[in-house]
């Protein structure tokens, strides 16, 4: 392994790091029982806290998370692009199903009337004899 990739790892290690403590103290905070006002100040510590942890980063993992952050946005765009795409589709396909519907509605209500209007010729037929 060379030097670059050890320091990739390294920084990829420290960065999910931080991200997981982030991540476990959000959720912490979220979950203890403390008055709003209390917890919006400990968020405040703690954020301060990350702030000062992560100016002590390397300029090269500092890189690394805003590659990572794009990285991530991209995802989080083309999700949406797909997500509406299937909004689409789905609105395509409801129109398709209702448009069948009413054809298969109306060809029901087509040979119920042709039925009732050969019964009716049947019926007349009859009493002819």
């Amino acid at each position: 392994m060379s030097h670059h990739q050890g320091s990739h790892y390294t920084g990829l290690t420290v960065f999910s790091f931080l991200a997981g403590a982030v991540t476990g103290a959000v959720i912490a905070l979220l979950v203890a029982p403390r008055s709003g006002r209390e917890t919006r100040e400990m968020l405040a510590e703690y954020g301060e806290e990350l702030r000062e942890r992560c100016n002590c980063l390397p300029e090269g993992m500092k890189e690394q998370a805003s590659t990572a952050v794009g990285h991530g946005k991209a995802l989080v765009k083309q999700g949406k692009e797909l997500i509406e795409k299937g909004s689409k589709l789905a609105s395509q396909g409801k129109d398709y199903l209702e448009e069948k519907r009413k054809t298969l509605n109306d060809a029901i209500e087509a040979g119920k009337q042709a039925m009732a209007q050969e019964k009716k010729d049947l019926d007349q037929a009859m009493e002819d004899k």
